[in-house]
C-alpha cells in the first residue's frame, strides 16, 4: 500500500531524490506535483535543488604526481624465495600423511576384535566392547 502524499512525505522524497520532481519514482510523481504549488512545497523544492547544485559542483582533486611517484618508487616488490615454496609443500604433505596414519589407526584399533589370552577371535566385537548387529 502506498502512503498518501504528505509534506512530511514530500520533504523525505525530496532529500532522498532531489529537487526535480521528474527524478523521482514515477508512482510518486502525480501526487508530488499537486502537492508543489504549496508555498511550503516550493521551499523544500529549493532546499533540495540547492544541495543538487553543491553536489554538481563537489569535484575530488586529482592526487599530485608526485604522490605516485613516491608510491611506486617506494621500494620494489619482495622476490619469492622457490626453495620455501617446495618446504611448504613438503611440510603439507607431512601433516597430511601423519593425519592419514592417525585415522587409519584410531580405525583399526576400534574395529579389531578383542582376543583374551589363548581365546579365539569373537565376532562383533570392538576394543570399544560388543556390537549387536541386531540393534538398529
Amino acid at each position: 500500500m502506498r502512503e498518501p502524499m504528505t509534506l512530511d512525505r514530500f520533504r523525505a522524497l525530496a532529500d532522498a531524490y532531489g529537487g526535480v520532481i521528474a527524478r523521482w519514482p514515477e508512482d510518486q510523481r502525480d501526487a508530488a506535483m499537486r502537492i508543489a504549488a504549496n508555498p511550503e512545497a516550493v521551499t523544500i523544492l529549493q532546499e533540495a535543488l540547492a544541495v543538487d547544485t553543491m553536489l554538481d559542483a563537489w569535484s575530488v582533486p586529482a592526487p599530485a604526481s608526485s604522490l605516485s611517484d613516491r608510491i611506486a618508487g617506494h621500494r620494489d616488490m619482495p622476490r619469492r624465495n622457490p626453495a620455501g615454496r617446495v618446504r611448504w609443500w613438503w611440510s603439507g604433505i607431512g601433516i597430511a600423511a601423519a593425519l592419514a596414519g592417525a585415522a587409519s589407526g584410531t580405525a583399526a584399533v576400534a574395529t579389531v576384535a578383542t582376543v583374551s589370552s589363548g581365546d579365539a577371535p569373537q565376532e562383533n566385537v570392538t576394543s570399544f566392547g560388543a556390537v549387536d548387529p541386531q540393534e538398529g
